[in-house]
């Protein structure tokens, strides 16, 4: 049995997976089949190759490449140091948000985020999302406007944050950079194993100025890598639960879930 090195290459980006079992669940593979892999008694077919690769957020090329040249390659060298747990007390919560470069690479691009919201009756709100890659460390920004069908108002917010992926979570944490008064976290997971065009979770937290907590259902709806940014933020806005504008995948996915959003007035996720 020859450990190869492929077999080499897995195990290592393996042990920073939270255990063997999850990885297989994530990336849609029988564990007895890529327990073959690990060992090197059987090598991934291309199609299988692809899917690991996406997995961990690298080339199918790469996971070819000499263990030693594997190891220290910029894609997979920081995902590497994310497994390194600091000293109590340093960069605790920082270390959190390194060596993500690797497991969100995947993710990397543009959605359109869909949460419901009762400053307006039966309304969800849209806004716009950039996941990108920046000094080591994977950021967010959104984009939330919206116009009061009342009187014509103009709402505009928007947030900057991090991401991190635990297990098969996607974490997002967001300060709302206009108003300047607002944390906000949001938890994602993919729909379906192995896709991600539709992400879904719950959004939370609370303003400085506003003592009523807001939390509620969200979507993430994928555009892609590169897009039409005046086409996507023509999208961008208030819709009623029943508009045939709205994503049909998206009116399912919300309608199913359970909301506790906060009342008319707020001025964090309206």
């Amino acid at each position: 049995m020859e450990d190869t090195a492929i077999a080499t290459n897995l195990r290592l980006l393996c042990s920073t997976d939270s255990s063997i079992s999850a990885t297989c669940r994530q990336i849609g593979i029988n564990r007895q089949q890529f327990n073959k892999y690990l060992s090197g008694a059987s090598t991934p077919s291309a199609a299988n190759l692809r899917r690991i690769a996406l997995h961990f957020g690298v080339r199918p090329a790469e996971l070819l490449l000499p263990p030693e040249e594997f190891e220290t390659h910029p894609t997979v060298a920081p995902r590497l140091q994310g497994m390194v747990r600091p000293h109590p007390g340093t960069r605790g919560f920082d270390s959190a948000f390194e060596g993500q470069t690797i497991p969100l690479r995947r993710y990397l691009g543009y959605y359109l985020s869909y949460f419901p919201t009762e400053s307006w009756n039966n309304a969800i709100i849209c806004a716009l999302v950039r996941i990108d890659e920046r000094d080591g460390m994977v950021h967010c920004k959104s984009v939330e406007r919206s116009v009061d069908p009342d009187d014509g108002t103009l709402y505009l917010s928007k947030y900057h944050g991090r991401v991190a992926m635990l297990g098969n979570r996607i974490f997002v944490m967001e300060f709302q950079s206009l108003a300047r008064d607002a944390l906000v976290e949001t938890v994602l997971y993919p729909v379906g194993r192995g896709q991600q065009t539709y992400l879904r979770g719950a959004t939370f937290g609370i303003t400085s100025r506003n003592r009523a907590p807001f939390s509620a259902p969200i979507v993430w709806r994928f555009l892609g890598s590169n897009i039409d940014l005046r086409a996507a933020m023509r999208q961008v806005g208030l819709y009623d639960k029943g508009s045939p504008s709205l994503d049909p995948r998206v009116a399912g996915l919300l309608s199913g879930a359970t909301a506790n959003v906060a009342p008319a007035g707020a001025s964090f996720r309206r």
